[in-house]
């Protein structure tokens, strides 16, 4: 496995204990650039964006932040930022887009204004110890859900429901509202992440990471046939909704390690069409990756290990992104010392050490320069975070100059110009070697003889 180094960095200031999903990467202003959100146990929250390191807006009082959350939340068609306190307390920021030039000036001033102190337009107290946090659509009806995960084994469901019609004034678009709870699913095993997949015909798929390389499904109640599927004489009332998929892996060093996971890695495959025997279209089954504390990391594509691979670090954060900007997600697991390592569909990897330990880790899309490109986010014990911008690399397999330079339409035009032979390798070798390091392997034979 080879390593990479990446320079192109963005170091910021931010004090107290930071949680592995209070850190998130996401478009809280909706102008199609993501900032860098962080909150700590001591109820501060700063929103960084661009590359100035001072923060961008702020917020305080919100108790012990353990997650954020970036999405449509209230299906109103722009982001909200939502963050989640370890007593329950939920907080919403809705946040109208300013000019560009008033973005500019901001990341310019190097200063806090009164106008980036963020206010929550809504707070509301859910059920306490509430640990990840998902925005997605969950049942396929185009409209987004809330759904969290708590550290005693709980999984619950909300949906936003607004107190009055759409508000036609846009200078203020947010409707007031509250999150209504849809259903509570009850684990056997301590909760690790929430993800989404996908079924064969499509439908969403929510899953939930159990001890032991192991995960759950999640039915909806309020989906028509979901409960069908699992009903059956052995079933219980309290596992109706719950899905059981054992994946342990026999090289799994420990059963009852945790395990993270995420769904809907997309492959360049997912943008193809499938055409059936009866001329439909079919998706391409959806994978998903798992790795667990004690080392373990591996792709999964319909409860079936297409490969699994091994190493002496302790992983504890699990994402996907498309670092190679090819339209194919890489997945990214970090370790508490800082090895990260990048792994694509065919098992081929890259590593990266980040020198100092870690208590938070996350990848995806960061804009520095009005436009977003893949990065990683370390926040480190030591009051620090460091954010790799633009750390996009060519390719993740080793690449071999000589089967490079047979690819290169100039090198190969220029060795037929001089009558060279390009079949034959050996001299070719010799060549190339001469070249780039200016001896010739022959003539110094030669000239010892």
């Amino acid at each position: 496995m080879r390593s990479v180094v990446f320079v192109e960095r963005l170091e910021f200031e931010f004090s107290g204990n930071v949680f592995p999903n209070a850190v998130v990467l996401g478009d809280v202003d909706n102008d199609n650039e993501n900032e860098l959100l962080v909150g700590n146990a001591e109820g501060e929250l700063s929103v960084f964006k661009g590359n100035n390191t001072q923060p961008w807006a702020t917020c305080s009082n919100l108790g012990m932040i353990t997650c954020l959350g970036v999405g449509d939340i209230c299906n109103s068609g722009k982001n909200c930022l939502v963050t989640i306190s370890g007593e329950g307390l939920c907080s919403i920021f809705y946040r109208v887009p300013a000019a560009k030039t008033e973005v500019h000036e901001l990341a310019e001033a190097d200063i806090v204004s009164d106008d980036t102190i963020l206010t929550p337009c809504h707070t509301q107290h859910l059920t306490a110890n509430i640990k990840v946090v998902l925005i997605d659509d969950i049942d396929g009806d185009g409209k987004m859900e809330f759904v969290v995960g708590h550290t005693d084994r709980v999984v619950s469901a909300y949906r936003w429901v607004d107190k009055q019609l759409p508000s036609s004034n846009e200078s203020c678009p947010f409707v007031p509202g509250k999150f209504l709870l849809l259903q509570k699913w009850h684990l056997n095993g301590q909760i690790g992440s929430l993800s989404l997949s996908r079924h064969p015909d499509g439908q969403p798929k929510l899953i939930v990471s159990q001890p032991g390389c192991n995960y759950a499904e999640l039915l909806c109640s309020w989906v028509k046939g979901h409960v069908e599927e699992v009903t059956g004489p052995n079933s219980s009332k309290s596992e109706t909704y719950v899905k059981w998929h054992p994946i342990t892996n026999k090289r799994a060093r420990n059963a009852n390690v945790s395990t993270e996971l995420v769904g809907r890695i997309c492959r360049s495959a997912d943008c193809e069409d499938r055409t059936n025997a009866h001329g439909g279209k079919d998706p391409v089954p959806s994978r998903m990756a798992m790795c667990t504390l004690d080392g373990t990391l591996m792709m999964i594509e319909e409860d079936k290990i297409l490969w699994s691979l091994l190493v002496d670090h302790q992983l504890f954060a699990l994402t996907k992104f498309d670092i190679n900007c090819d339209g194919q997600d890489e997945v990214v697991v970090c370790a508490w010392d800082g090895q990260t390592y990048i792994v694509n569909h065919s098992q081929e990897s890259v590593r990266f050490h980040f020198q100092e330990n870690v208590c938070a880790f996350c990848a995806g899309q960061y804009s520095t320069t009005g436009a977003n490109k893949p990065c990683l986010v370390y926040a480190t014990f030591n009051k620090r975070i460091y954010l790799y911008w633009n750390v996009q690399i060519p390719r993740i397999p080793s690449a071999d100059l000589q089967l490079a330079l047979s690819r290169n339409e100039k090198v190969q035009k220029k060795l037929k110009e001089l009558n060279i032979d390009v079949t034959d390798t050996s001299k070719l070798r010799e060549l190339y070697q001469w070249c780039f390091y200016g001896n010739h392997p022959r003539k110094e034979t030669e000239d010892q003889t």
